[in-house]
């Protein structure tokens, strides 16, 4: 009979109707307390209805039951990997690989978490043994590949990332990963081409024609790095980047005063003071309430190892979910944007301000500032202007201006350091290169960082 039942129930699982599921699995645990199948079958109804924590509940019965159910602890570690419980769910993967060494998922799954954790030699073995189980998986080669480069295995990393874009060419993100990796081994014609190949497969992706245009730079062919960026700027939509790398290959042949203009690092990076509420007092105990209410929304995990990682440690949960600091702090931050929109320049050809925004709406993340000690520069490509507030007092500052070293730029770009005093938020344009230098004693402020971006 409860085979039966357990068919049964299974067909109705297939066939996603979850109340019938939840019914033959209940009769069936009447009858039997230790059936592990149903109380795993209704772990998985569980998930499928968004009931994470019975789902839990539900798995870790299953577990219990029976322990030597590889997948039982294979789904006990995607449920604790999707709380956020990565230490956890490792734990889980690896115990249901050493119950059964030949179920892919499990690897896979814990690959994905120990490059989460910054585990990366553990997790290069990892996918090694997954790609003897699945040789032709792309996916597969392409992770190994992104953890090698990471280690400084670059020969091996180039190797993957072939491999996988031979087993799937017809993915652009692959070809465009091999040409940055050729282009860190020095390999500039090839990486090139692997640009072109990728911009042929999707040619709507602008950050592919940023990668194109620095690798022409690399290669010395100015000119053709300047018609890569023409090409897309007239031809598409406005994006940030672009304009970034427009302003350094004119660094690069000799015209410092157009690409400085187009950066702005003297007259559109400006710093704008907080009056905080009465409700405060006054600005450290505005601070304060704000690091307590940005403290539920931080993750254990360190930046400094991964870069995939910045979605856990910057989340907008912080800005969509306010708290009364926070709320305070998007009513200022909306303020000082009016405020620099009205101050931009009277230059109707920049194109910052050629693309101002009609609507626009933030997207905010908060994050600690010891997890940007270690990251290069960058741009925020999905913005217009971008900002940063740091609660407290950091003795560090922020640089505006200088790329991150793989543009391999010959010529001086003038760059500058804002070192903004304690209530001060400072406001950018979101292409312009920016990062964090921070000073001993740093690593434990809050930082709040967001984009202005238009409003579809």
């Amino acid at each position: 009979m409860s085979k039966g039942l357990l068919a049964q129930a299974e067909e109705q699982f297939i066939a996603g109707k979850f109340d019938a599921v939840a019914d033959l699995c209940g009769e069936l645990i009447g009858s039997d307390p230790d059936c592990h199948q149903a109380y795993y079958l209704l772990g998985r109804t569980c998930l499928a209805l968004g009931r994470s924590d019975e789902a839990m509940e539900m798995i870790g019965q299953a577990v219990e039951k029976k322990p030597s159910a590889a997948p039982y602890h294979a789904e006990m570690g995607n449920l604790l990997a999707t709380t956020g419980d990565f230490e956890r769910a490792a734990g889980s993967y690896f115990e249901a690989i050493s119950l059964a060494p030949n179920f892919i998922d499990p690897h896979v799954n814990l690959g994905a978490v120990l490059q989460i954790l910054g585990r990366f030699e553990e997790c290069a073995i990892v996918y090694e043994k997954s790609i003897q189980l699945a040789p032709d998986a792309a996916t597969l080669h392409y992770n190994l590949a992104m953890v090698r480069e990471f280690l400084g295995d670059l020969d091996i990393a180039i190797s993957e990332y072939r491999m996988a874009s031979e087993l799937e060419p017809g993915w652009s993100e692959l070809h465009r990963s091999l040409g940055n990796a050729l282009l860190l081994a020095e390999e500039t014609e090839e990486a090139v081409e692997c640009f072109r190949k990728a911009i042929a497969l999707a040619s709507d992706e602008p950050g592919l024609y940023v990668d194109l245009a620095r690798a022409l730079l690399n290669s010395g062919d100015t000119k053709g790095a300047l018609a890569t960026c023409d090409v897309y700027m007239t031809s598409h939509p406005y994006y940030g980047p672009l304009v970034a790398a427009h302003a350094l290959i004119l660094n690069e042949i000799g015209h410092e005063e157009q690409a400085q203009r187009l950066l702005g690092v003297e007259t559109l990076v400006q710093t704008f003071r907080s009056i905080p509420p009465a409700t405060f007092g006054d600005i450290d105990t505005f601070d304060a309430a704000l690091i307590k209410e940005a403290e539920p929304f931080l993750s254990d995990v360190s930046l400094t190892k991964a870069r995939q990682i910045d979605e856990l440690q910057d989340t907008d949960l912080f800005f969509f979910r306010p708290g009364p600091a926070a709320s305070v702090l998007i009513q200022w931050i909306e303020r000082a944007v009016k405020q620099y929109i009205v101050c931009l320049p009277d230059d109707p050809s920049h194109p910052l301000v050629a693309n101002l925004p009609k609507r626009w709406r933030l997207v905010g993340r908060v994050g600690q500032l010891s997890a940007l000690v270690n990251q290069m520069a960058c741009s925020r490509s999905a913005g217009w202007l971008s900002g940063i507030y740091v609660a407290g007092a950091p003795k560090g500052c922020l640089s505006f201006g200088a790329p991150p070293p793989d543009w391999n730029c010959k010529s001086v770009l003038a760059s500058r350091m804002v070192a903004p005093k304690v209530g001060e938020m400072v406001l950018f344009p979101s292409y312009l290169y920016h990062r964090v230098v921070p000073r001993n004693g740093d690593k434990d402020f809050i930082y709040c960082a967001f984009d202005v971006v238009e409003q579809e």
